[in-house]
C-alpha cells in the first residue's frame, strides 16, 4: 500500500508534468503495466521511431524522434518492468518557437499499473496516475430495498460489488381482514430475516477491509431505514455511517447513483479527518499542555529526540532543504530556502557550492519515517489547514514533553 511519502511524492510530479505543453503533438507518454515485457514496449517504440519520420514538420518530427530516442535510452537502464510497472513522459516543453529544452520524467508507481498506452500528444497523459491518489480511501456501499441488496467499496473512482442478494419478499397483500393482517405479519418477518442475512454479510465483508473509511447506505422507499433501524450491524459498522440516501435504483445503477449523491459526504469525510487531527493540535496549544511543537526548528529538534507522534505538513508548504559546500576551505551548512540563493562561504568569503537539493516536506517526511512518526499533509482548504499554513506549515503532535 502507498504510503504518505510516495504519493506526496507522485503528486509533486504530476503537479509538475500537467503544467507541461508541447507546441505540437510532441510530447510523449508511455505507461507499461506490471508484469508486461519491457522488450516488447521497445520494439513498438522503435517502430514509431520509424513512423515519426514521416512527420512533415521538421521541428515536430525532430521533437518526436529525440523525445523516443530518449525513452528508448531510459528503458535500457531496466532489464525487466518494476513492480507496479513503470510510466514514462518525454518532450520538448520549451515555451518558445525553435528552442528546446527536454523533460524526461520516469515515475515507478506506487500502485500497480493496469493500463498498457503509447501516445504521442501536445500534453501527457496523466489520468492513471491522478486516479492512484485518489484511491487512497475506502468506503462500503450498501444498496437495498425488500426485493434486492448489493454490498461493494468504492475505490477511489470504481466500485467492486462483493455481495448481491435478492429475497423472497413479496409484495404488499391488497386484500382486506384476519388473512391480510396475519399474511403482513409473515411478509415482516421475512423481510427481518432478510435484514438480518444483509447485515451479516456487510458486517463480515467490511470487517476484513483494513481502514474502512466509513459507510453509506442508499435506496428507494424507507426500506434503507428499516434495515438500520434493525439493528443487524454490528455496532462498530453503524457507528461508521457517513450517510443514508435516498435513490432511485438497486443493483449496479443504483450504486452508481449512491455515489453521485454522495460526493459531498464523501469530501466532508476527508475534511473532518483533517480537522480532527487539526483540532487535537490546537487543543494542546491552547490548554500549554506541552505536547505539541511549531515552526521547523522546534520541530525537526523534536523529530530529531524522537518525541514526535504526529508530523503536521502543509501541502502548500514549498520550499526547499539545501546542503551547501565550500570547496576551498571543506565548511559545509544546511538551510531552508524558497529558492537556492548565491551564498559566499563565512568563513573564507569563496563561492559556496550546492552539493544536496530536497522538497522540504520530504526532507521531514524522511526524518519522521526514522523514529516511526504518523505524517499527517494537510490541505489549505479548511480553517484549520489555513491556521497550519499561517503558522509556517510544520506543527506536531508530541509523544512526551521536551525539556
Amino acid at each position: 500500500m502507498a504510503n504518505e511519502e510516495e504519493l506526496y511524492a507522485l503528486k509533486k510530479k504530476l503537479s509538475v508534468l500537467s503544467s507541461k505543453r508541447g507546441r505540437h503533438t510532441e510530447l510523449i507518454t508511455v505507461y507499461i503495466p506490471d508484469g508486461y515485457d519491457i522488450n516488447k514496449v521497445t520494439s513498438k517504440l522503435s517502430e514509431e521511431q520509424g513512423t515519426a519520420s514521416n512527420i512533415k514538420s521538421r521541428t515536430t518530427r525532430k521533437n518526436v524522434t529525440t523525445a523516443l530516442e530518449k525513452i528508448l535510452q531510459e528503458l535500457k537502464l531496466f532489464k525487466q518492468t518494476p513492480k507496479n510497472g513503470l510510466a514514462l513522459f518525454c518532450g520538448n516543453v520549451s515555451e518558445r518557437e525553435g528552442q528546446t529544452d527536454f523533460l524526461l520524467e520516469t515515475i515507478i508507481p506506487p500502485k500497480p499499473l493496469s493500463i498498457n498506452l503509447y501516445r504521442c500528444s501536445q500534453k501527457f497523459v496523466l489520468d492513471p496516475l491522478y486516479e492512484m491518489l485518489e484511491e487512497r480511501e475506502t468506503y462500503g456501499l450498501i444498496v437495498i430495498d425488500r426485493r434486492n441488496a448489493d454490498i461493494a467499496l468504492l475505490k477511489g473512482t470504481s466500485i467492486e460489488i462483493l455481495a448481491s442478494l435478492d429475497s423472497l419478499v413479496p409484495g404488499k397483500f391488497r386484500a382486506g381482514g384476519q388473512s391480510a393482517q396475519r399474511f403482513e405479519r409473515v411478509i415482516e418477518g421475512m423481510a427481518q430475516d432478510f435484514y438480518k442475512k444483509v447485515g451479516e454479510i456487510a458486517t463480515n465483508e467490511f470487517n476484513q477491509v483494513k481502514d474502512l473509511k466509513g459507510i453509506i447506505v442508499g435506496g428507494p422507499g424507507p426500506t434503507k431505514n428499516d434495515f438500520l433501524a434493525a439493528g443487524h450491524l454490528s455496532t462498530e459498522l453503524q457507528n461508521r455511517i457517513l450517510g443514508v440516501i435516498d435513490i432511485g435504483y438497486t443493483g449496479e445503477s443504483g450504486l452508481d447513483e449512491l455515489v453521485n449523491k454522495s460526493k459531498d459526504i464523501l469530501a466532508e469525510a476527508e475534511i473532518t479527518k483533517e480537522k480532527e487531527v487539526m483540532n487535537k493540535f490546537l487543543g494542546h496549544l491552547a490548554k500549554d499542555t506541552g505536547l505539541v511543537a511549531y515552526g521547523e526548528a522546534e520541530v525537526r529538534d523534536a523529530l530529531n529526540k524522537g518525541a514526535v507522534d504526529i508530523l503536521l505538513l502543509s501541502e502548500k508548504l514549498n520550499k526547499k532543504r539545501i546542503t551547501l559546500l565550500c570547496p576551498n576551505c571543506g565548511h559545509t551548512e544546511e538551510r531552508t530556502v524558497d529558492k537556492v540563493p548565491n551564498l559566499v562561504c563565512p568563513v573564507c568569503g569563496s563561492p559556496m557550492q550546492l552539493v544536496k537539493e530536497k522538497d522540504l516536506i520530504e526532507d521531514l517526511t524522511e526524518l519522521a519515517k526514522e523514529v516511526n512518526s504518523d505524517v499527517f499533509l494537510v490541505s489549505n482548504e479548511t480553517k484549520e489547514g489555513q491556521q497550519l499554513y499561517g503558522m509556517g506549515g510544520i506543527a506536531a503532535i508530541l509523544r512526551f514533553k521536551l525539556q
